[in-house]
């Protein structure tokens, strides 16, 4: 489990860096070339999940659908500066909890199995690199089209990465 929270602190520093050089009006407007949405409110979508997460820890009950979707995340980079760090801090207390135990996770998808599955701490932190892989993704293609730079491997899953180093290699 060790491993699985490094890659997601890992992801939550590659945003904090992303934000410490960015004017809010770039984080909160926009895009309307590649998205309709801005980068906040990328950003403050996965914040979303990694609250939820950590939220849902005391009960091992991980509510996916039940979000804050604070509009201040969005818009200012200040304020989610501050919640990444909270974030963190959280995540790095999860290291604690035996990645064996089993959760209930909720995510309403529509039709009849909607409601409360199985699942494991590794799994849903799992989850949440993928998920938050996808969207710095769309992220830093919206940036790219600002002329915003990138630090590299921005948005590219781990994985990814690992397979172009190894192919480099040969």
């Amino acid at each position: 489990m060790e491993s699985l929270i490094r890659a997601n602190l890992h992801f939550l520093d590659q945003a904090g860096r992303l934000l410490t050089g960015l004017e809010d009006h770039d984080y909160a407007d926009p895009d309307g070339k590649v998205f309709e949405s801005s980068l906040g409110q990328h950003l403050r979508h996965c914040l979303d999940h990694y609250a939820s997460y950590l939220r849902g820890l005391p009960l091992l009950k991980i509510d996916y659908d039940h979000r804050e979707r604070d509009p201040d995340l969005e818009c200012s980079t200040e304020c989610a500066l501050s919640e990444l760090t909270r974030l963190r801090d959280g995540l790095l207390k999860s290291a604690e909890l035996d990645s064996r135990t089993e959760v209930l996770v909720q995510m309403d998808c529509g039709g009849a199995d909607q409601g409360w599955h199985q699942s494991t701490l590794g799994r849903e932190l799992q989850f949440l690199v993928s998920h938050t892989v996808h969207h710095f993704a769309m992220m830093n293609g919206m940036c790219r089209e600002r002329g915003i730079s990138m630090e590299e491997g921005f948005g590219i899953a781990p994985s990814t990465l690992r397979h172009r180093q190894l192919a480099s290699i040969d």
